[in-house]
């Protein structure tokens, strides 16, 4: 079984985290666990959004063994990664594992000189600022999430349900990946990008035929 490691910051998303937690916590088709997660921090308790405060399962040295490492946020352009997980998400890449930055997680991995010469996806209000700090980054605006190699990158928030499915379809195929997006009442897959999701008001007549048809 596969050891994911999910880092968390203080202050974090109370959402960001729940996705990742969610699908990588989640049963397979015949209730057997599917991936052994772990929240790894730098400190031993974690106060997120809103005050909720979350237990790590273990600090940084996680990062030397596990298979897969969720960056599942991160909460200001300007703040860089400490040393220490800059140097823990380089050495993971060398040896192989699979790094994800979800939604603004992405600059943690930019931040760590990952994505230099690669495509790369991120929140689409996050577009103009990375483009600035990171030019040596060929950003995607379109794409929900982009894989190069072993490393992958999301746009914001829920494409960060997107990405965890594509990295459970891989692992474990089609069937486990549609049981758990029927889970989450969610596509297995979807098509498009992020432009879907800008600008695109629901109209009053709509909004009501949908209240009435619930």
């Amino acid at each position: 079984m596969k050891t994911v490691a999910l880092i968390l910051y203080p202050h974090f998303s109370l959402f960001h985290f729940a996705v990742p937690q969610m699908v990588f916590s989640a049963t397979g088709l015949a209730n057997e666990p599917l991936l052994d997660l772990k929240i790894v921090a730098e400190q031993p308790e974690i106060s997120l959004s809103g005050g909720s405060l979350v237990q790590a399962d273990s600090d940084l040295s996680l990062l030397e063994i596990a298979d897969i490492i969720i960056v599942p946020t991160w909460n200001d352009f300007d703040e860089k990664p400490t040393a220490a997980l800059q140097m823990a998400l380089q050495q993971a890449n060398a040896r192989g594992a699979t790094l994800v930055g979800l939604c603004l997680g992405t600059y943690a991995l930019a931040y760590s000189g990952l994505l230099d010469g690669k495509r790369a996806a991120t929140h689409w209000m996050g577009e103009a600022d990375f483009h600035q700090r990171f030019p040596q980054v060929r950003l995607d605006l379109n794409a929900l999430y982009v894989q190069q190699g072993n490393l992958m990158t999301s746009a914001g928030t829920a494409a960060g349900l997107d990405c965890c499915l594509a990295i459970v379809w891989e692992i474990y195929g089609v069937k486990t990946a549609n049981h758990l997006a029927r889970l989450f009442v969610t596509p297995p897959h979807r098509e498009g990008g992020q432009a879907q999701f800008i600008e695109q008001p629901y109209h009053a007549k709509h909004l009501m035929k949908t209240s009435t048809n619930c």
